[in-house]
C-alpha cells in the first residue's frame, strides 16, 4: 500500500533553468515555464507513453527555423510518484536536471551531444508532478541501430567492409574516451548513439540522464555495463572477429591480458540477459550474419 501523497491543492513550487544564450528565444516563444511548455501542442510527436512524451518543434529564429526536441515527463498519480521516489520524483535530482547537467558536461569535455537548452520541473510538497527537457536537434540525425540494421546491408560488399571497420573503430574510440573520463553512460545502447550525416565524423550521445562519474571501486562494473549495452544485439549483426576487434580497440591493445579477459567475461555476463529484448527492439537485420559468441567454448 502506497503512503498518502500530496495533492495539487498543497504547496506547489516551479523551477526552470534556461541556457543563457536561449533565454530571449524561449521567452519570445512562450517556452520559459512548466505551464507554458505543457500547453504546447504543435510539432511532431516522436514517442509517447503513459508518463512520457517526446515532441519535435520548430521555432522561428532568423532565416532558418530552430529545431528543438521537447521531452515531457508527467507523474499525475501518487503511485507513479512513489515508484520514482529514488529516481528523482522526491528529494533527489530529477531525470531532466540530470540529463541537462550531463549533456553540458559531455560537451565541455569535447564530446558530441545535443546542446541542452532548458529544463524545468513542478513539485508539490517536494514530490515531482511534471518536468521537461528541451535540447537542440542533432543535424541530419541517424540512430546507430538504424544504420547498422537498414543502411549497411544495402551497400556493396567492399564498401560494407570499410564502413563496418570504420564504425567499429569510432564507437570503440568514443567508449574509451568516455571511460578515460571515468564517466559511465549507463544506457549506451545503439539507439542512444546518433550519427550526424552519412559518415562517422560525429557520433552524438543522447539520453544521458543515467550517466555519472563512477565511484571508487566500481570501475570494472561500470565499464562492463556500457560495454554490455553495446554488445547485447551485436551477435546478430557482427562476426566474432569484429566484436573482438572492437574490444581490443577499446582497450588500445593488440592482445588481451588476464585482466582484460576478466572484464570481457563480466561484459558478456551482463549482456546475456539484455540480448533478447534489444533484438526485439531492433527488429531483424536485412542480411543476417551468423550468430557467434566472442568466447565460445571458454
Amino acid at each position: 500500500m502506497h503512503p498518502r501523497l500530496p495533492s495539487r491543492t498543497m504547496r506547489r513550487a516551479d523551477r526552470t533553468e534556461i541556457a543563457p544564450e536561449c533565454r530571449s528565444l524561449l521567452r519570445a516563444q512562450t517556452l520559459d515555464s512548466v505551464e507554458a511548455v505543457y500547453a504546447r501542442t504543435d510539432g511532431r510527436v516522436f514517442a509517447h507513453s503513459g508518463t512520457t512524451e517526446v515532441r519535435r518543434i520548430e521555432l522561428a529564429d532568423g532565416p532558418r527555423p530552430r529545431i528543438l526536441f521537447l521531452k515531457k515527463y508527467s507523474f499525475p498519480t501518487a503511485a507513479e510518484r512513489w515508484r520514482g521516489a529514488l529516481r528523482g520524483t522526491f528529494l533527489v535530482r530529477s531525470k531532466v536536471r540530470r540529463e541537462f547537467d550531463n549533456l553540458t558536461r559531455l560537451r565541455a569535455w569535447g564530446f558530441d551531444a545535443p546542446a541542452p537548452v532548458a529544463w524545468g520541473e513542478e513539485r508539490i510538497a517536494g514530490w515531482l508532478a511534471r518536468s521537461f527537457l528541451i535540447s537542440e536537434e542533432v543535424p541530419e540525425p541517424l540512430p546507430l541501430h538504424r544504420f547498422i540494421r537498414d543502411v549497411l546491408p544495402t551497400r556493396a560488399p567492399e564498401e560494407q567492409r570499410a564502413l563496418r571497420a570504420g564504425l567499429i573503430r569510432r564507437v570503440a574510440e568514443l567508449t574509451r574516451r568516455l571511460h578515460e573520463r571515468r564517466f559511465v553512460h549507463h544506457d549506451l545502447f545503439w539507439r542512444n548513439i546518433i550519427l550526424s550525416g552519412s559518415d562517422f565524423t560525429r557520433l552524438f550521445l543522447i539520453d544521458a540522464h543515467k550517466g555519472r562519474v563512477w565511484r571508487a571501486g566500481s570501475e570494472d562494473r561500470s565499464r562492463a555495463a556500457d560495454l554490455a549495452a553495446l554488445d547485447a544485439p551485436a551477435p546478430q549483426f557482427f562476426r566474432r572477429a569484429e566484436r573482438l576487434r572492437f574490444f581490443l580497440l577499446y582497450l588500445g591493445r593488440a592482445r588481451l591480458t588476464v585482466e582484460d579477459r576478466t572484464l570481457l567475461r563480466a561484459t558478456l555476463r551482463a549482456a546475456a540477459p539484455m540480448r533478447e529484448r534489444q533484438l526485439r527492439r531492433l527488429g531483424p537485420p536485412r542480411a543476417c550474419i551468423a550468430r557467434s559468441s566472442l568466447f565460445a567454448g571458454r
